[in-house]
């Protein structure tokens, strides 16, 4: 052993742990686009990360929607990134604005706030095989509108399906002269105190507006097509116990203590998690129509709304729908039901026919006299990117999706290379939080794009026998859900479930955790092939004489067998 502190031979060529240098395009600063920059810059180094974002702050949705009484359908204590725990939530279910701010301490902790391009839309991208890179066209607002471009071997789209909205398709809405908001596009500065209102849905959206118009107009029209399900909050049986202390409609308020000893005690507050999230996972059999679950949920479900409209003659049977609950999402809709017995509140199922200048007309010839209407009727959810991705052979996006949104593991697509997507087809959950499958396909991204760096890979692109596989998967496991019953959901497009993962929060969890990386095909970096990246036989520790034990300070150690698992064995 020589004690010199550099090596006296200096090897030529490279270490096998001396990555190639990688730029990334991340489309959207919203919870998953954040969540991917904050784990790209923890997990490789050689990453040069490149977040764009359409509007002028981050958040994506819950800054998107900032309608009266967004809220999360999920308790709060769940609906958090894995890697920053918030025991500061106000309520079980906390506002959106509140979500909001959570989004942008964790941007602001992990500095990703400092190096998002803002109010920079994508308006186009394409594929370039010779050189192995993505060219993506930008467009940015400020005091006047440049025009961009950003190069990048590695391009993600982190949009997300639910934020295109729509206008319901009614004759003459848009010849109407009161006010007219849609939920997703709120005007914040409108008062609508003492305004005669009609709602038009009874989505998620349109249940959470509901309370807080009917406490302060004096008549609110809540106009329905099918009814909906309200149903008992996720984790039904332990959120049910937390609910009781309370005296809010569905909802919980944490104390100072609570909030306090949640900060304090570590332990305490990791089982209250650990509790909580397990309960939801619980909830799974009951998407399974005929299951004990199931008809145990639905009685349940009946049941409760029952009894809290049982004070209206005939409004149960006016909500009912003929679904299975969980057709499509379960709200528990936080005073809805409470508001729709109120005086002031009228529940009509029937369908709208046209709109004039100062009502709305439904098809059996009543008009209803009205002083604004606001539109809770959703997203267009086809997955269609609003901007043209050009992958091999000039193929784009928008032709290959016509018939039906598809991507291998919701994440990936035939004919485009190293392009990946985050809250894809089939990138969602029936039940459960959905940060869960978001962090789990960063995690899948993660390792693919150290895969490309590390391998000094060209391309990297799905088989489109591997897609064919995952889409025979999906069409073999969702006819036995309770998904494909007869509802309208943006779950799905042309009766297909475009939108959810084919199996539990924990299947998603566990199935992305283990990449099938012999279901790509690759292109290496010009002189490399699939084994060079094993470089001279170096490591860069080698070359740099630093810590060369570090191995000893990170064993896996295995417990000792217990005697029934060496029982089982021959």
């Amino acid at each position: 052993m020589n004690g010199h502190s550099v090596p006296t031979f200096m090897p030529s060529g490279r270490a096998v742990d001396e990555a190639r240098p990688i730029r990334i395009v991340i489309v959207g600063a919203g919870v998953s686009g954040i969540g991917l920059y904050i784990r790209l810059l923890q997990r490789v180094p050689s990453a040069q990360v490149t977040i764009v974002e359409k509007n002028p702050t981050l958040g994506g949705t819950w800054w998107e929607n900032r309608y009266p009484g967004v809220a999360c359908d999920i308790p709060s204590h769940v609906y958090q990134y894995s890697f920053e725990p918030n025991p500061k939530w106000s309520k079980l279910f906390s506002t959106g604005g509140e979500i909001l701010e959570y989004v942008k301490h964790v941007a602001s902790k992990y500095k990703v706030d400092k190096k998002i391009k803002y109010s920079t839309k994508v308006v186009g991208a394409k594929w370039d095989g010779a050189q192995g890179v993505w060219t993506v066209q930008t467009e940015h607002s400020g005091d006047t509108v440049t025009q961009g471009e950003l190069t990048a071997e590695v391009l993600v789209s982190a949009t997300g399906s639910l934020n295109n909205w729509k206008w319901p398709e009614i004759e003459g809405l848009h010849d109407f002269q009161g006010k007219l908001v849609h939920s997703a596009n709120w005007d914040d500065t409108w008062d609508y105190t003492g305004k005669t209102v009609a709602l038009i849905g009874c989505g998620s959206s349109a249940i959470q507006i509901l309370p807080h118009l009917q406490k302060k107009c004096p008549r609110v029209l809540n106009f329905i097509r099918g009814g909906t399900w309200i149903s008992q909050p996720f984790g039904s049986t332990l959120i049910q116990d937390v609910l009781s202390k309370s005296s809010e409609p569905g909802n919980y308020t944490y104390s100072e203590e609570e909030k306090v000893r949640f900060a304090a005690d570590h332990e305490f507050y990791q089982q209250f998690r650990h509790e909580m999230e397990s309960f939801i996972n619980k909830d799974f059999p009951c998407l399974f129509p005929g299951s004990g679950e199931e008809i145990a949920g639905t009685r349940e479900i009946r049941e409760v709304m029952m009894s809290k409209l049982k004070l209206v003659p005939g409004l149960y049977e006016t909500l009912e729908p003929k679904f299975t609950p969980g057709c499509r999402r379960l709200t528990p809709g936080p005073g809805y039901l409470e508001a729709l017995t109120e005086d002031n509140v009228e529940l009509i199922k029937n369908d709208i026919s046209q709109v004039t200048k100062d009502s709305l007309i439904t098809k059996d010839g009543k008009e209803y006299k009205v002083d604004a209407i606001a539109c809770a009727t959703g997203f267009d959810c086809s997955y269609m990117p609003r901007f043209p991705i050009t992958g091999t052979n000039g193929q784009s996006i928008q032709s290959r999706w016509h018939n039906r949104a598809t991507a291998y593991m919701s994440h990936s697509i035939p004919g485009f290379p190293n392009y990946f997507v985050l809250g894809g087809p089939n990138a969602a959950m029936g039940g459960g939080s959905l940060l869960l499958i978001v962090e789990s396909v960063i995690q899948y991204i993660t390792q693919a794009i150290q895969k490309i760096s590390r391998e000094h890979i060209k391309s990297m692109e799905v088989n489109e026998a591997a897609l064919t596989s995952w889409v025979r998967k999906l069409d073999r496991y969702f006819p036995d859900t309770v998904h494909m019953d007869s509802c309208t959901s943006w779950y799905k497009t042309n009766g297909q479930i475009t939108g959810l993962w084919p199996g539990s929060s924990l299947h998603a969890m566990m199935t992305l955790e283990h990449p099938r990386w012999e279901d790509f095909s690759y292109e290496f970096a010009e002189g490399f092939d699939a084994l060079e990246w094993i470089g001279n036989g170096w490591t860069q520790a080698d070359v740099k004489r630093g810590d060369l034990g570090y191995y000893i300070l990170d064993v896996d150690i295995p417990p000792v067998p217990s005697d029934e698992a060496i029982a089982c064995q021959p």
